[in-house]
């Protein structure tokens, strides 16, 4: 008897034995399989599973038109810490793959855009909450900038106050605005088409609540009130480089500086 329990026993440690040494290679091999997908999107500059939160801060000139853009990073987290739901991960990350270098505002419409919008208020908060500093209304909407725009691409989250966005609807007026790094001609022409959008948006819906309809998910981006720091460094600032964006202005039908 003892004989058959120590066949028994050889034979399911056997087993055992084979079971973590094919568990171990499973792993090793998705493990590297991991490292090398991440290296690859590292190198194509792709960053969407990352969240980064960034103030946009408008100096103007004498005539009132925006005359400098600096932007501050307000902090960043991976899209689970900022989306709890896995659905809803999907849902952007799937519409943050959809910008093009022409519309780099991530789609929020529909029911699931109203949830993603709810989300990332809560993050936009969270990490902005507490500040003494004077209250302003800011205009928060999320949006990617592609490869062609930007090197890096995560999801950003904007936020800039609504008395300085509505500056940028005029492409006239916003052209010739300075920034700190050649890139950020990128976010100009975000914040043109923002500016644009907002203003339609908020015509809309007053339009719906004068007729007394609802306004169920028509924002498609949020009007916060937050407490923010205004102060910069005077970093020195340049003019945009149009030429970089040569393409994308023709595409859109814009005008560049000079």
């Amino acid at each position: 008897m003892f004989a058959a329990w120590t066949d028994e026993l050889s034979g399911r440690g056997v087993g055992v034995l084979m079971g973590l040494a094919v568990g171990t290679l499973i792993t090793a091999v998705v493990a590297r399989w991991r490292r090398h997908r991440d290296r690859r999107r590292l190198l194509r500059g792709d960053a969407r599973d990352t969240v980064v939160l960034t103030h946009h801060l408008i100096e103007r000139a004498a005539d009132g038109s925006p005359a400098v853009l600096r932007m501050r990073a307000l902090g960043q987290a991976q899209m689970d810490r900022v989306v709890p739901n896995c659905y809803l991960q999907a849902v952007l990350l799937r519409r943050a793959h959809q910008v093009s270098s022409t519309d780099t505002l991530i789609s929020m419409t529909g029911a699931e855009g109203s949830y993603l919008l709810e989300a990332v208020t809560n993050f936009v908060c969270d990490r902005t909450a507490g500040g003494p500093f004077d209250h302003d209304l800011y205009v928060m909407a999320p949006s990617c900038e592609p490869a062609g725009l930007a090197e890096h691409q995560p999801i950003t989250i904007l936020l800039v106050a609504a008395a300085d966005l509505v500056l940028f609807a005029d492409w006239t007026k916003c052209r010739g605005v300075r920034v700190e790094h050649g890139g950020d001609g990128a976010r100009v022409l975000t914040l043109h088409e923002l500016a644009k959008r907002y203003s339609a948006e908020q015509a809309e819906m007053t339009r719906l609540r004068a007729a007394g309809k609802r306004t169920l998910h028509v924002e498609t981006m949020y009007t916060l009130d937050l407490a923010l720091d205004k102060r910069t460094a005077a970093i020195p600032t340049k003019p945009v480089p149009w030429g970089r964006f040569e393409g994308v202005l023709k595409t859109l039908g814009l005008e560049a500086v000079g």
